[in-house]
């Protein structure tokens, strides 16, 4: 049995920022480590704990502890085994004895080879510029950063460990709870039992099948557009929605719905604060949003 002993040494300003890839829609940027090649990094609020991709930890012979099944996305049988990475370099950020559970990365539709989630994010203010490309990892005690005129604080919940928002309405329809995970690229995601009241079933008009892939495994997915929706006090057009065809997994839970990469890149800036409870959305110049109160 490995325990979590993940530490986190910030630099003496207590802000590192990264760039990550234009690529697949995800936070994902190269780091240091163990290995003597560079890592491929998945930022990810929809993980918990960590993971790390089974062929490094063989490769750079990680001791192993427990093993186990855990749920993904679209599989309620994600195999893990417990290991620990004993360093991780991202940017001036170094990540010591990381708690990140071993698992078949392989599937994934883009490199990677380190996933950081919860056990790593809540240590973290996080904020994203979707319009630049970067990522500022910042102390919890650090002052946040200023917010434009169009932007606007949302208190912040959780989901289990994941960082949650009790304000979204979909076409009229208020949904309770929806979840965001920065290590998706799809634009908002529902479940089931949420799927056929908004139109989300084989055969309704206006929708297509697609194809998903997440960790431990894919499934298909049909996919409408939404003329709008409303969350806090932001409206936005003309946003996609999709739902898995299938009853397993973590989205196929009653109640679920998930707020990928693909909605929160149309803000210019977000910011993830988990100790203040505050996810910060700030539009910019981006002018099919509008702030309605």
């Amino acid at each position: 049995m490995i325990g979590d002993r993940t530490i986190l040494e910030f630099p003496r300003s207590g802000t590192t920022v990264v760039s990550f890839g234009h690529a697949h829609d995800v936070l994902c940027c190269i780091a240091a480590g163990p290995g003597g090649y560079p890592l491929h990094i998945l930022i990810d609020t929809g993980t918990d704990p960590s993971a790390i991709d089974l062929r490094l930890a063989r490769r750079i012979a990680l001791q192993m502890g427990g093993s186990g099944f855990g749920r993904g996305a679209a599989s309620d049988m994600v195999e893990f085994t417990e290991t620990e990475l004993p360093w991780l370099r991202l940017g001036e950020l170094t990540i010591r004895n990381l708690f990140a559970p071993a698992l078949d990365l392989s599937t994934m539709p883009f490199p990677v080879d380190v996933v950081l989630g919860y056990n790593v994010i809540r240590q973290i203010s996080l904020q994203i510029n979707y319009q630049h490309h970067w990522l500022a990892i910042t102390h919890p005690d650090v002052t946040p950063a200023p917010i434009s005129e169009r932007g606007a604080i949302l208190p912040m919940g959780f989901f289990e460990h994941f960082p949650a928002l009790h304000t979204l309405v979909i076409e009229g329809q208020h949904i309770p709870l929806v979840t965001l995970d920065t290590g998706s690229n799809s634009t908002l995601t529902v479940g089931p039992d949420l799927a056929k009241p908004l139109g989300l079933f084989p055969g309704a008009a206006n929708v297509t099948a697609a194809y998903g892939t997440g960790f431990g495994g894919s499934s298909t997915v049909l996919q409408r557009s939404c003329p709008e929706i409303h969350l806090g006090p932001f409206r936005l057009p003309d946003v996609g929605l999709d739902a898995q065809l299938g009853l397993v997994g973590d989205l196929a839970r009653t109640g679920r719905a998930n707020i990928g990469n693909g909605l929160l890149s149309r803000f210019a800036q977000v910011s993830i604060d988990y100790e203040r409870g505050w996810l910060t959305l700030d539009p910019g110049e981006q002018n099919d949003i509008t702030l309605i109160g």
